[in-house]
Order: C-alpha cells, then sequence, then structure tokens
C-alpha cells in the first residue's frame, strides 16, 4: 500500500480478510459487504449455499456432524459417478450474514469433509427461509411421478424419446405452447422453481428449496383454471416467488418464456402439432440469478439445475422405456469474467458431469450463448513487447450513478508466475492510490495462495475503504489472477464512501524478476448491466483507449479489431462458453451486404466472438442462428407469460435455443452409431444446418462454421 492507505484505522478487520474464500467472497462478506445486494446484507440469513470441490471420488456426506447440511437433487449417486463438485445448502448457525472469517468456518464446518484433503468451495446466494425445505434428511425424496401411456400411443415410428432441459427464469410451465396437440396434456415432465415458497402442507418434499412440479399436477391445474393462468399460477404457488424482486410470472414477458418457446414451443394455430416424443423438464432459478452485477453467486443454483435435469432425464428413461436417453439443455446465460478456459468452476463442475454421462453412454450436451459484449469494450489484451520500459499503463472508466460494485480482472496465462509484477491503481484526480505485489501473501494459509490489499480513499475525516486489491492462484492450477473491486460510485446507502466516477489508471509494472516474455495478458470487466425490471441502478464501466475506434469511417459500428488497441472485441466469448462439451452459439441476422440471403447472415453487432487464432484459449463459436430479423428489425418474436401473449427479445440467448431445439430434433432420429460419431463435435453434425463458405477469420471466429435455421 502507499502511504496514502496506511493511515487507515488500525481497528479494520483486515486480520479477517485473510482467511476470505475467495476475491468475490472477501468483498462481499468484507469491507465490501455494505454494497452488497440485500440477500448479502440481512440480519437473518440462515441458508448459506456453496459449490463445494473435493477431490474425485470423495464426497460429503449428509451426516449430522457439524452443522447441518443438504444437498439438492444429485445425477450420479446410484451409478457412483466420481464427480468432483458439489451443489450444498448448510445451515448458518449464526443466524445472519458476518466476516469472512466466520463464514469460512461456518461453511468449512458444512462441508462435512473431515478427512478429505484440500477442501474447496464458492458461496452462492443464500436461500430464503420461506423457500427451503429443511424437513429433508440430507437428500430430497423421490417424486411421485408416472409415464404417460398417451406419449407412447402418439408418438410417431422411428422417433425417440428424448429430453429437452431448460434452465431460466420466469418458466411460465402452464402455457399453452407447451402443451400437446389436445391442448390438456403438457409436455413438461417436471419442473422446479427454485425460490418459491415450500408448501407448507408437504411432509416429504422432492427439492431441497422451492417446488417441483410434475406433468400431473400441472395438467390438474390446466384442467382446474383452464384459461385463467393468473389464478392458475397464484393457486400453484408460483407467484410466492418474493426473494428480492417478486414474482417474475407476474410480468407480461420473461426471459425464461421466450426461451422456453424458441427451443420447444408449438403455437396451437400453427401448422406444426408437437413433437411427443421430446420431454420437457424446466428449470426456473431464483430473480437474484439475473443480477451479473453481484458478481458472483450463481454456482451452486446452476449446478444444482444440471443435476435436477440429468437426474430426472433418468427417471423419464425408465419410464418410457428408452435407455441411455438422449439430453440436451439450453442455458442461455453467461458471464464476461473469469477464465476463460473451461476451467473455472462452474464451467469445469458442468464439463465433468457432462463427460461422465456421456461415458456411461448416454448422449448429453450443454447449449449455450456466445455472449453480447463484443462492442462493450470489457476485454483487453496485453502482449508481452507491450510493455515500455517494463510498464504497461490502462484507463477503467467507471460510470457516475452506479449503485454496485464494479470488478476488473487481469489473468495470467497458465504456467507465468507473476512474482515481480506490481499492479497500481490511481483514482481520478489522484486521490485515491493503491499498489499489490503480485506474489502470495505467507500469513494466507490454506486455501489458494493469495494476498490483497484494501484500497482507500482520503477524506478530511481521515482515509475510508472504498475498494480491494487481490491476487490469487486461481485453483492452485498455475493461473493467476489479479482483481480490483470497486464500491459503488453512488451507494444505494449515500452515507457510504463511494468510489469516485471516471478514468482509473491501471498500471502494470515488471520488476525484477518478472518475466519480460510471455503470452499476453487478459483483462475482463464483470458486466453490470441488468434487464430494466430488476431495477439494480447498476451501470457498466468499460476499457477506454483512444486508439479504440468505435465507429468506421463511413459511420457504422465498427467490427474489427484496432491493431494499435489493447480493447479487443475478438475473443470475448461468455466465460461459461468454453468448456469442451457445450455447443456454443451466436447470434446473427440477414444483411443487405450479403443481399439479405438468409442463408448469408453476418453476425449481429453485439454477438461475442471468439479469437481469431483459433489456437488461442478462449474458445470457439461452434454455429449460428438467428437473433435478429435485421439491422433494423432487431430481435426474435416469441412467447410472453401468458398463452396468446408475445414479446421481442434480442441476443445470443435467443440463437442458442432454437440450436436446442433442432439438436433434440436430431437426437429423436439419429441412429445410435451417427450420434456417437458426432460426440467429439458436441452433436452438431446430426443437426440440419447450413455450411458457411468463404469464411474469412474472423467471420468464422464470429459465425462458426454452420447456420441453423
Amino acid at each position: 500500500m502507499t502511504d496514502e492507505s496506511t493511515a487507515a484505522d488500525s481497528s479494520f478487520d483486515v486480520e479477517s480478510l485473510k482467511n476470505y474464500l475467495g476475491p468475490y467472497e472477501a468483498w462481499n462478506f468484507g469491507i465490501g459487504n455494505p454494497y452488497a445486494f440485500p440477500a448479502f446484507r440481512r440480519d437473518d440469513v440462515r441458508y448459506l449455499t456453496a459449490l463445494a470441490e473435493l477431490p474425485t471420488g470423495q464426497v460429503p456426506s449428509a451426516g449430522t456432524g457439524g452443522p447441518r447440511r443438504w444437498f439438492p437433487t444429485l445425477w450420479g449417486i446410484s451409478d457412483n459417478v466420481p464427480l468432483k463438485f458439489w451443489p450444498m445448502v448448510i445451515d448458518n448457525p449464526l443466524g445472519r450474514m458476518a466476516g469472512p472469517r466466520d463464514i469460512g468456518q461456518c461453511v468449512n464446518e458444512g462441508l462435512g469433509a473431515s478427512g478429505i484433503s484440500k477442501p474447496r468451495f464458492r458461496m452462492a446466494f443464500p436461500v430464503a427461509d420461506t423457500a427451503m425445505n429443511e424437513t429433508t434428511s440430507g437428500f430430497p425424496s423421490d417424486p411421485v411421478w408416472s409415464p404417460d401411456p398417451s406419449v407412447q400411443q402418439n408418438r410417431k415410428p422411428g422417433k425417440r424419446i428424448n429430453v429437452l432441459g431448460v434452465i431460466e427464469d420466469g418458466v411460465p410451465f402452464a402455457h399453452r405452447n407447451f402443451r400437446a396437440a389436445d391442448g390438456k396434456r403438457t409436455r413438461l415432465e417436471f419442473c422446479w422453481l427454485q425460490s418459491a415458497d415450500k408448501d407448507p402442507d408437504l411432509q416429504d418434499p422432492s427439492v431441497i428449496c422451492g417446488r417441483e412440479y410434475t406433468r400431473d399436477e400441472i395438467e390438474t391445474l390446466i384442467r382446474d383454471y383452464g384459461a385463467d393462468e393468473d389464478a392458475l399460477y397464484d393457486a400453484a404457488g408460483a407467484t410466492s416467488d418474493m426473494f428480492e424482486l417478486g414474482p417474475a410470472i407476474n410480468r407480461h414477458a420473461t426471459h425464461g418464456a421466450h426461451i422456453m418457446d424458441v427451443a420447444a414451443g408449438y403455437d396451437p394455430n400453427g401448422l406444426k402439432e408437437p413433437p411427443e416424443e421430446t420431454r420437457l423438464i424446466a428449470v426456473q432459478l431464483p430473480n437474484t440469478i439475473a443480477w451479473d452485477t453481484s458478481s458472483f453467486a450463481k454456482d451452486m443454483y446452476m449446478l444444482a439445475a444440471v443435476h435436477y435435469i440429468l437426474e430426472r432425464a433418468e427417471r423419464i428413461a425408465a419410464g418410457y422405456d428408452e435407455p441411455d436417453i438422449r439430453v440436451a439443455i439450453n442455458f442461455s446465460y453467461g458471464f464476461s469474467g473469469a477464465r476463460h478456459d473451461g476451467e473455472s468452476e462452474l464451467a469445469a463442475a458442468i464439463n465433468e458431469i457432462v463427460t461422465e454421462r456421456r461415458k456411461l453412454g448416454r448422449p448429453t450436451v450443454m447449449v449455450l450463448p456466445s455472449g453480447n459484449t463484443f462492442m462493450d469494450q470489457l476485454h483487453g489484451e496485453i502482449s508481452a513487447d507491450q510493455f515500455e520500459e517494463n510498464e504497461f499503463a490502462f484507463t477503467w472508466a467507471v460510470q457516475p450513478n452506479d449503485r454496485t460494485s464494479s470488478y476488473l480482472e487481469v489473468w495470467f496465462p497458465g504456467g507465468v508466475d507473476p512474482a515481480g509484477f506490481v499492479l497500481e491503481l490511481e483514482g481520478p484526480f489522484g486521490k485515491t492510490k493503491a499498489s499489490l505485489d503480485l506474489t502470495p501473501d505467507p500469513l494466507c494459509r490454506g486455501g489458494d495462495p493469495r494476498r490483497f490489499e484494501v484500497l482507500y480513499q482520503n477524506r478530511p475525516s481521515g482515509p475510508v475503504p472504498i475498494g480491494q486489491l487481490s491476487v490469487d492462484n486461481h485453483r492452485t492450477s498455475g493461473h493467476w489472477r489479479a482483481m480490483i473491486a470497486l464500491a459503488p460510485s453512488e451507494p444505494e446507502d449515500m452515507d457510504l464512501p463511494a468510489a469516485p466516477a471516471g478514468d482509473w489508471s491501471v498500471t502494470l509494472k515488471r520488476g525484477q524478476g518478472a518475466p519480460t516474455s510471455h503470452p499476453p495478458l487478459y483483462v475482463w470487466i464483470q458486466r453490470d448491466e441488468d434487464p430494466d425490471e430488476f431495477r439494480s441502478g447498476s451501470r457498466q464501466s468499460y476499457l477506454r483507449d483512444l486508439d479504440y475506434r468505435k465507429f468506421s469511417d463511413l459511420g457504422e459500428e465498427a467490427q474489427d479489431d484496432d491493431q494499435n488497441s489493447h480493447v479487443r472485441r475478438f475473443g470475448t466469448l461468455n466465460s461459461l462458453a468454453t468448456g469442451q462439451t457445450s455447443l456454443i452459439v451466436s447470434g446473427c441476422r440477414p444483411a443487405a451486404q450479403t443481399g439479405w440471403n438468409p442463408d448469408k447472415p453476418v453476425a449481429s453487432t453485439y454477438s461475442s466472438a471468439g479469437k481469431v487464432d483459433l489456437a488461442a484459449p478462449a474458445g470457439a463459436v461452434d454455429c449460428t442462428a438467428p437473433a435478429d430479423r435485421s439491422n433494423i428489425n432487431l430481435g426474435i418474436i416469441a412467447a410472453g407469460t401468458r398463452s396468446g401473449s408475445h414479446a421481442l427479445v434480442q441476443g445470443t440467448s435467443v440463437a442458442a435455443p432454437l440450436v436446442a431445439r433442432r439438436l433434440s430434433e436430431a437426437f429423436a432420429t439419429a441412429s445410435d452409431v451417427a450420434v456417437k460419431n458426432a460426440e467429439a463435435e458436441n452433436y452438431l453434425p446430426i443437426v440440419e444446418k447450413c455450411a458457411l463458405a468463404n469464411q474469412n477469420p474472423e467471420e468464422r471466429a464470429r459465425l462458426g462454421r454452420y447456420l441453423v435455421r
């Protein structure tokens, strides 16, 4: 720290920060807690959630030692599948949020990991008391479910039963578009609303939190309430999801309604009948999951959703006599931060579970969007030769009126030790300065090697904390991350100190012992914008560079990288979309320059891209699908939350579910040999598609090799 920082009140709880779980947890449970989302500031938080990472084959128990712990529905238990990543809920004996030391101790004890070497974990949003089914004894009970005999009777010859799973928010599970042709039977076999209020009359719940609806229950609701879907969802308890944001299902349109319709909806007024062979499973994440401004706290819920879909798919397989049932899951979410090499916790956990299911001969794939940050200036690349006199400085622009924290990460390539590097930060007007040696702190014992410093701002009354600098060896894997967390520029509580809005100067210095020749360093800024209805008050920070051209000489949005700028458009893939077992979909539109030919699309201007160099670690786009109708008619029209309603949604999120739809159609007809041969390419070869010819490297990085319509 600089002299301006060391004058802080020595009573500030710096020591407890040395026992943190990770840099994001350290901020949200430590000095950044006053700025955290309401879920982290409550005084009555009892049920903590975590994604635990344990050595392969070492499974935490649901025993009674230490704090109570619960597991959600888990796939692979009966087959003794050797997994490392486990979603779980832990009873918080403190009954409130506390500092990093207390939280870390609570979760460590709650893991039940005695005798397990080097357990790791990441925290997630707590479960609301109203949603937690605490009567489950470690694991949820089996659902009351039986197959629908009409499915086999109505299934067309040659079509195989398969499962299409959708993980979303605001899921309208009774919507007419998800029913069979008769309008009475639903094609949705299971639906889990993760944060709905639990059913107080249910003594033996089949999910760890929220509510589960089986096909029979949904059909009973449809029969009892008919066209009055408002009354239906209210009676079902689906409108009780009040945690933080209120019930999404009561809005005219939701992301989940739109995505599910693109993936599996059939308009009853259309010419095609819905396929009986594709059975649907939906998981509605908590509303707060859409708050990327929280910076983390999604992992447990998302991995639990994947486990749930795969476990329920096995029940469908047994019920409909379809061994090794094929499963496609659409997950139209993404993150801009993290490693971007498939080894961040959630990406690695998803890759692991899909890989293990494939080893059992059960075709499985995750369909993900490429992301929407191509033009957002959230990504930078720093090559070794860009250091002048062993320094490289860049500008981080923090916007005014931002009510949420901002985060910037600098990732070193694998195997590059940052020892000898120093990260320096200077705020607007020079009133805030700090520096961090990028070496681990020997006092930080246990967990990943790490170091951090508190960022202070000078005030007449004395320095006040407004941020955090850290470095950590992520997952002790040789991939080092330097990170800056900043307080909001306009906190919700105006009495709290604010980080100044404006241009922050970030400087990397190479000192003695630092390598002078190394692969590029990657800069990532966490996405900090959310749909208007969430009202988080977030405003996106970004990288500012005078050499970055936003517009071409013709006045169009520039779509190429500037060689003189470290800010990059290419390599902006959704960090979750970098796992080997995921099918990555970008968004496209017809354009005038290709004669409006729908088979010769151009990438939507926002659609994130892989690296032009396919050997780079950022992953690659596999294919593209329509996300806009033209450069003027933006977005795709699909269902709203009520039957008969429609909404317009734009983004690669609406392109991915179309590919998931085509994949489920292919799973219904493709031979076992064809499916197995297509596994290495995540089954894209069996999907009906149009090859994109005569591509240059930039087009390949943005569109992939194929168009799916």
